[in-house]
């Protein structure tokens, strides 16, 4: 019976997180840019250490390409993208998306990524939703280096889940698939979580929490039931 499969994307899909590199991409050359990166090093520090949230630190570096139009940053991401999804994707990532489709779910990517690299990424692996960090842009078609809703992450993620849920309705049985503990929320949702390669953190507590693991690396990959 077709049901809904449910993925992050950073470190899940990708090898790599994918926001910092296309930031780092865009400004490359840009001598205000490394300038202010050691500001931006120290912020993300300083979230680390439970002193700003993770929403100032993605908005921190939204400002660093308030400089450049929408349509030129939707185009670098779209490069961005195209050579991701060539080199960057997990080795099972596509075969996995593959066996999903065949089974006739609905594809889903949850991603605390921003809509500039999200977006991109979700037409290419062919989701049929998707559920990430809406950006705010001015009238101007200019990034305002603010987020225009929630930051897709944690609890918050789930959250948009469930709305979109309601909306369109994700029909059962419902796969999740993700790398970091922040997900736990929703993979233990959904009726088979699987922690894919995961962080330590969530490895840990897979088994507690009813999760499987996977290692999309693997040319032979199979769900440890822990």
């Amino acid at each position: 019976m077709a049901g809904t499969a449910i993925f992050d994307m950073d470190r899940t899909l990708t090898r790599s997180g994918t926001w910092s590199r296309y930031m780092f991409s865009v400004n490359r050359g840009r001598l205000a840019f490394y300038v202010r990166l050691p500001i931006l090093l120290l912020h993300a520090i300083a979230y680390k250490l439970g002193l700003f949230s993770r929403q100032s630190v993605k908005e921190h570096g939204l400002r660093t390409l308030t400089w450049a139009n929408r349509a030129d940053l939707e185009r670098a991401a779209k490069r961005f993208v195209e050579t991701e999804v060539a080199t960057g994707l997990r080795h099972q990532a596509q075969a996995v998306l593959s066996k999903h489709r065949a089974r006739g779910d609905k594809l889903v990517m949850a991603t605390a990524a921003a809509e500039l690299v999200a977006k991109p990424m979700a037409e290419a692996l062919g989701m049929d939703v998707l559920i990430c960090t809406e950006l705010e842009w001015s009238q101007s078609d200019h990034l305002t280096g603010k987020l225009a809703g929630p930051n897709c992450y944690g609890q918050a993620k789930l959250d948009m889940i469930l709305s979109a849920d309601t909306e369109q309705g994700f029909a059962e049985p419902r796969s999740g698939y993700s790398d970091h503990v922040s997900d736990l929320p929703f993979l233990q949702w959904v009726d088979d979580g699987v922690a894919v390669n995961p962080s330590r953190g969530l490895a840990r507590i897979a088994a507690k929490a009813g999760v499987r693991i996977e290692d999309w690396e693997s040319d032979n990959m199979g769900g440890e039931n822990t």
